[in-house]
């Protein structure tokens, strides 16, 4: 059991909104140091998991909304990351806020 964190993407970032994403990330690693193990911090990706103390699903955030759906009637901004209230699940937490901020539209959620 644990948490899993929700959110809802349905338009790109724009340069700016993801350029002030990144700049977040940023300063999240610096306080998060080994609690977080980065797996992706790419122009177009943030991607990091749990760092020394483990993990459980790696967090993946996408500049771009995924345009197209896999099946017929899927929620395609649905994204969902379950952390099992591990240490990193704040730092997933913190960045999705965040992105409440600067994205217009973008939604999350939690349990």
């Amino acid at each position: 059991m644990g948490y899993t964190n929700y959110w809802n993407q349905t338009t790109d970032f724009t340069d700016k909104e993801w350029d002030m994403v990144r700049k977040e990330f940023k300063y999240i690693r610096e306080i998060a140091g080994d609690k977080i193990k980065v797996e992706d911090d790419s122009s177009n990706v943030i991607a990091f998991n749990g760092g020394v103390e483990g993990n459980c699903e790696t967090f993946i955030l996408f500049k771009h909304a995924k345009k197209k759906a896999d099946y017929e009637g899927q929620d395609i901004g649905f994204r969902f990351c379950k952390t099992r209230a591990m240490t990193y699940d704040i730092y997933v937490w913190h960045l999705l806020t965040v992105c409440t901020v600067i994205k217009k539209g973008f939604t999350i959620n939690r349990d």
